[in-house]
């Protein structure tokens, strides 16, 4: 299908989509800037923090991906994810208009269900519109859009919280999303729909039994699967409670926090998720062993320094810690899903790309920022304002289990004939 697509259409579409992927790492990380102040007003503690970050987030988020992605994997991709920004943009700015845990959970709901499909309808739009060789620098260079939308975020909200309250902020990141929904289904490309305009047979689905039987039977994939449980545990933790930590154990205000934590996510995440697509393109499309052995040192090598930044006394030591663990972290996911994509079908690639989504949410943004919340709150007895470093601290230890997760998905995949 890269045939059907010209080049300019080719660049203005993985721009939009650019610029979607940074959106909703936007809306989703003010929250974390902004959680003391919403905790405070609300009157939550860390662990209905950890819920609202958490579980009731990633939950929603694996439940609406499903669905959405069945049909990205048939339909129009572009329609699934202008409606998804629509959606994700409308809930952000509602969540400033929250005044209870309920309604606060409600609002993020419906920004989990809106940035669930907007994912797999991506990468299964880019994989198809360019090449097999380039696919994993496309891949991570969306990783990089998430990236730029983590530290952006922070970095925004940080300086827009020296001018307005976090409803405010809420409501100003939240409604310019709705004229970039609009902007991917008036310019972006849909080679499905020239297809049909010229009398092509449709797409035809693979039915979700096969899909699951395909995965579940892969021992790669399996692999993959433990990978992506374990490695965000540690990952979300340190996203989802970052800002937290600075301004609680080392007294940095919002805005040094957005401007300090925001810089440092930006270092680590973007070039190593550029680094990781480039080195994956060049050696691992011919040698899918090299992508796991890259990824797994990369986790192995992350976990003395994630260790380091959670105990360490001195907050720029925390932060040169923090660049290196988003580094070298971030060069496993990149060729993970370019290696999960090559063992199955297009016709299923959406459904895989919600699958990875499943197991990042429900492990990272469920799991890993529920339980650093509520372990937390068990050390707050001991550790008071600095509960969160030995929380953070005994969940670094699952980068490990991660990094012989990556070897082994490597050593055991079996990619298909390009398709």
């Amino acid at each position: 299908m890269t045939g059907s697509v010209s080049p300019t259409r080719r660049s203005i579409t993985f721009g939009l989509l650019f610029v979607v992927a940074i959106l909703s790492y936007v809306d989703r990380q003010i929250f974390t800037l902004f959680q003391d102040d919403i905790k405070a007003e609300l009157g939550l503690g860390d662990g209905q923090l950890g819920m609202l970050t958490g579980l009731s987030f990633a939950l929603f988020y694996a439940l609406a991906a499903f669905p959405i992605a069945r049909y990205a994997d048939r339909g129009d991709r572009r329609l699934v994810i202008s409606v998804c920004v629509v959606v994700w943009s409308t809930a952000t700015a509602l969540c400033g208009m929250a005044h209870s845990f309920w309604q606060m959970m409600a609002a993020r709901i419906g920004l989990a269900a809106g940035e669930a499909g907007a994912g797999p309808a991506t990468n299964s739009l880019l994989t198809e519109i360019y090449p097999a060789e380039r696919r994993t620098l496309v891949i991570s260079g969306m990783l990089a859009a998430s990236a730029i939308g983590l530290s952006g975020g922070l970095a925004l909200g940080g300086w827009l919280s020296q001018y307005f309250g976090w409803r405010q902020v809420f409501l100003i990141l939240g409604l310019p999303g709705i004229a970039i929904g609009l902007a991917v289904w008036l310019f972006s490309a849909e080679p499905r729909r020239r297809g049909r305009a010229e009398g092509s047979a449709p797409v035809q689905q693979i039915a979700l039994g096969a899909v699951l039987r395909t995965m579940a039977g892969n021992v790669s994939l399996r692999w993959v699967a433990l990978l992506l449980t374990m490695v965000p545990l540690t990952g979300f933790a340190l996203i989802l409670w970052g800002a937290s930590f600075f301004q609680r154990v080392h007294g940095m205000s919002k805005a040094e926090t957005g401007f300090w934590l925001g810089g440092a996510m930006a270092a680590g995440l973007v070039i190593g998720n550029l680094l990781a697509g480039w080195v994956g393109d060049r050696y691992g499309k011919a040698n899918p062993g090299f992508n796991g052995w890259f990824a797994g040192l990369g986790l192995m090598t992350a976990f003395p320094f994630a260790l380091l930044f959670a105990l360490s006394s001195n907050a720029y030591v925390a932060l040169a810690c923090f660049v290196v663990v988003k580094f070298m972290m971030t060069l496993h996911l990149g060729p993970i899903i370019s290696l999960s994509f090559a063992q199955v079908p297009v016709a299923m690639r959406a459904t895989m790309s919600a699958t990875i989504n499943m197991f990042i949410g429900l492990a990272g943004t469920g799991l890993g920022g529920t339980v650093a919340g509520y372990v937390s709150q068990y050390y707050a007895a001991d550790y008071g304002d600095k509960s969160l470093q030995p929380a953070l601290a005994v969940l670094s230890g699952c980068l490990l289990v991660g990094g012989v997760a990556a070897i082994m998905a490597g050593r055991t995949a079996r990619p298909l004939a390009d398709v």
